[in-house]
C-alpha cells in the first residue's frame, strides 16, 4: 500500500511541483495528498489533520506530514519505514534537513527547546556532525514520518495551535503516553526557508497566538517538567548550541 504523503499547499506552484517531483522518484511507492490552502485556508495543523484523518481510515499502518517547500531524497520514505520497523516503540520521526540554499548545513537533526521558540539540532554534513540516529524532545514539523497505530492511540494534532506549536506539542503528547520520537540520521530531505521562518506582519499575531496556547497547555506541569528533564532541557534553557 503506497504512503500517504500530506502536503498542505499555499500559493508557491513552484516549491509543490519540486515537493511533487521529488515525491515521484522515491524508490517506495507513495501517495502525495495536497490540501489547497490557497483556496480554503485551514493553515498548517488542520490540513494535516484532514490527510491523517484519511490516511487512518484508509487503514495506512505509516503517513508522512510535509510542507510543500521539503523535497526528499529519492530513499527517504524507504529509510524511514525501515527505521520504524527497527524502533517498535518510535511513533513519530524526523529526517536530517539540508538548507536548501546551502546543502552542506544540516538545518535540522532533531529538536530542543520548544517554547518560547523551538531551538534545533544543526551542524555540517562536510564535519561528519549530526550523524546519528537518536531519540529527541520532539522533531519539525516540516517533515514528520508518523506510526497511524500509536497515532490512534495517542491522537491527531492539536488544532488550537494553526501554525506553530502544533509539531512538538505532538511530539510531547506521544512521549507523555509512552512512545518515542526520534531523528533519523540516515534518511535525508532538502527543506527551504518557509513562510513560518520568515518575518511576515499578517502572521505575526497567529504565530504569538499559536505559542501562547502551547505555553498555557504546557508550561508549569509536573508532566511538562518530566518531559524536559528527560532530555536535561532544564539545565539548558540557556539555549542549543547550534553549530554553524
Amino acid at each position: 500500500m503506497p504512503v500517504p504523503v500530506i502536503i498542505p499547499f499555499y500559493k508557491d506552484q513552484r516549491q509543490l511541483d519540486l515537493c511533487l517531483a521529488a515525491l515521484a522518484k522515491q524508490d517506495t511507492p507513495v501517495d502525495p495528498w495536497v490540501y489547497d490552502n490557497s483556496i480554503n485556508n485551514l493553515y498548517y495543523t488542520k490540513a494535516q489533520n484532514l490527510g491523517l484523518k484519511r490516511a487512518i481510515k484508509k487503514g495506512h499502518e505509516f503517513a508522512v506530514c510535509c510542507t510543500q517547500d521539503v523535497y526528499m531524497r529519492p530513499d527517504a520514505v524507504s529509510k524511514a519505514i525501515a527505521f520504524f520497523k527497527e524502533h517498535p516503540r518510535c511513533a513519530l520521526s524526523g529526517p536530517k534537513q539540508f538548507l536548501a540554499a546551502d546543502e552542506d548545513f544540516i538545518l535540522h537533526a532533531g529538536c530542543t527547546i520548544a517554547y518560547p521558540a523551538g531551538r534545533h539540532h544543526a551542524g555540517r554534513k562536510s564535519r561528519g556532525q549530526c550523524a546519528y540516529s537518536a531519540k529527541m524532545p520532539w522533531v519539525n514539523g516540516a517533515c514528520i514520518f508518523a506510526r497511524l497505530d500509536a497515532v490512534i492511540e495517542f491522537g491527531i494534532m492539536d488544532e488550537n495551535m494553526l501554525m506553530l506549536g502544533s509539531d512538538s506539542d505532538w511530539c510531547y503528547t506521544a512521549r507523555a503516553r509512552g512512545w518515542e520520537v526520534w531523528y533519523c540520521a540516515d534518511c535525508e530531505v532538502v527543506h527551504e526557508a518557509g513562510v513560518s521562518s520568515k518575518p511576515n506582519s499578517v502572521l505575526a499575531p497567529l504565530f504569538a497566538a499559536d505559542m501562547n496556547y502551547w505555553r498555557d497547555k504546557w508550561i508549569g506541569s509536573a508532566l511538562h517538567k518530566r518531559l524536559e528533564m528527560e532530555f536535561g532541557l532544564y539545565q539548558q534553557k540557556a539555549g542549543f548550541f547550534v553549530t554553524p
